[in-house]
């Protein structure tokens, strides 16, 4: 199942990410399964990290505090509102996942979104994701599929096995009612 998708991933990667921030699938064999709940936790076997051209890059800044920046990859190097891509965000403050996590459920708040099986991501990211620290880069890689997994540091950390996680999460930045307009219309290239 797929869709949209450290320390200040989700609290940068919002406030809405204050606390915070695809590669093509070859088809794996398997995945293997770190929670048992269903959507699950998986390890990306298939989505490893890809040296695309930049889209779009921009810097969160929450008051006086630099939080992120963020960098959108895709293999053209544009945005056509849709993957594959990849979205990494360096962390420029140490960020614990707890914050991350609900910067991430603030952000979805902002747009107006929910979703039934919401609360159980949002468990599977705070198992998923470690505190970060500053100079961290924590990315997310969504396949043309709707495929994702994170990557932290160059280290796979998971994915959350749903059919609307990427799009729901990787909203937060690129949809059109991003809850950072102006982040968004950088990362975009408009």
């Amino acid at each position: 199942m797929k869709v949209i998708a450290r320390s200040y991933l989700a609290a940068a990667f919002m406030l809405t990410a204050l606390g915070l921030g695809a590669a093509l699938p070859a088809q794996s064999a398997e995945r293997t399964t770190l929670s048992v709940a269903e959507p699950s936790v998986t390890q990306p076997d298939a989505l490893a990290l890809q040296a695309w051209p930049t889209v779009g890059q921009a810097r969160l800044k929450i008051l006086f505090w630099n939080v992120y920046d963020s960098v959108l990859s895709t293999p053209s190097g544009t945005w056509d509102d849709a993957g594959p891509y990849q979205l990494a965000l360096t962390y420029l403050r140490d960020i614990p996942a707890q914050q991350l996590v609900d910067e991430t459920e603030k952000a979805w708040r902002d747009q107006g979104r929910s979703h039934p099986d919401e609360n159980q991501w949002l468990q599977s990211l705070l198992s998923l994701w470690p505190d970060v620290t500053e100079g961290d880069t924590l990315v997310l890689v969504v396949d043309a599929a709707g495929n994702n997994a994170f990557w932290l540091n160059n280290s796979a950390l998971g994915s959350i096995d749903h059919l609307d996680f990427a799009a729901f999460f990787g909203g937060i930045w690129l949809d059109e009612d991003s809850p950072r307009p102006a982040l968004r219309a950088k990362l975009v290239g408009q």
